[in-house]
């Protein structure tokens, strides 16, 4: 049954419980703790990319048998406020050029999937709200198209409302993308966000098919899969319809512990697809 690989996050910073990714506080380390679990890819959630040897990494990935599926863009937003529809518009400029850096480094590591997530920003307010979608339309555009020009994949990914009231939706976000200029930009989906907004979550999947960019296995408490209620595997079934190869990513709360989030999640994976 099995098509895809299995991946974790890890992180550069130290996030606490409150953040969802299972290794912290190191790349390098926390690369050799996933192969060392059994991972095949890793995400990483970063900021300041420059700051970072990427050659060095991809070369120590390489070592330990890993592929560096992704890069998490969020700590952008939550450490340094930037959003793509801020009224500000030094704040998107900055936004815009920290993506752009993003896109360079997810290159050089081998062509990782950056993530479009929480730097979309937020509206607070309803009627506003297709004003804000056509600002993000905006912004996007000369980003996809130097993504696409560097041969790097993005995934816009559909955020829970106690994220943001921007594209909540599987549905929605397909149809942002669309949008003339946007089509190269595919969908990052994770599963704790679909489960709290997407009333039917095979019927979205199959929607997505050949758009899906990376996927994040996460329950509905947030918690490796299995400690929730998502029905993963009626999940793992869909993404085998559609041909979805590529990764399925552990973005988790590292509870009870880091090393017990990676572990049984890993396991509930292996269970899940038969490997």
């Amino acid at each position: 049954m099995r098509q895809v690989s299995f991946g974790v996050a890890v992180s550069e910073d130290v996030l606490g419980d409150g953040g969802a990714v299972p290794l912290q506080g190191g790349l390098v380390p926390a690369m050799r703790r996933a192969a060392e679990l059994g991972f095949e890819t890793v995400e990483f959630h970063i900021h300041d990319p420059q700051e970072l040897d990427a050659e060095a990494l991809r070369a120590e990935a390489d070592r330990l048998g890993l592929r560096i599926a992704a890069i998490g863009t969020g700590l952008e937003s939550a450490r340094y406020q930037l959003s793509l529809t801020s009224p500000d518009g030094s704040v998107r400029a900055e936004a815009s050029r920290k993506l752009r850096l993003h896109i360079e480094f997810a290159q050089r590591v081998g062509g990782a999937v950056v993530f479009l997530g929480l730097i979309r920003g937020k509206c607070g307010v309803y009627e506003q709200i297709p004003a804000k979608l056509d600002l993000l339309a905006e912004e996007l555009k000369p980003i996809a198209a130097y993504a696409a020009q560097r041969g790097v994949p993005t995934g816009l990914e559909p955020v829970a409302y106690y994220f943001s009231d921007l594209l909540t939706r599987t549905d929605e976000t397909l149809a942002f993308l669309a949008r003339p200029a946007l089509e190269p930009i595919g969908l990052l989906l994770d599963t704790h966000h679909m489960f709290l907004e997407d009333p039917d979550i095979p019927a979205a999947l199959r929607a997505c098919a050949g758009r899906i960019e990376h996927v994040h296995l996460s329950d509905s408490n947030r918690r490796y899969p299995g400690a929730g209620n998502v029905d993963f595997d009626e999940l793992a079934r869909v993404l085998g319809e559609i041909g979805y190869d590529r990764s399925v990513s552990l973005e988790i709360l590292p509870l009870p512990s880091a090393d017990q989030a990676a572990q049984r999640g890993l396991e509930r994976m292996r269970t899940i697809w038969g490997a």
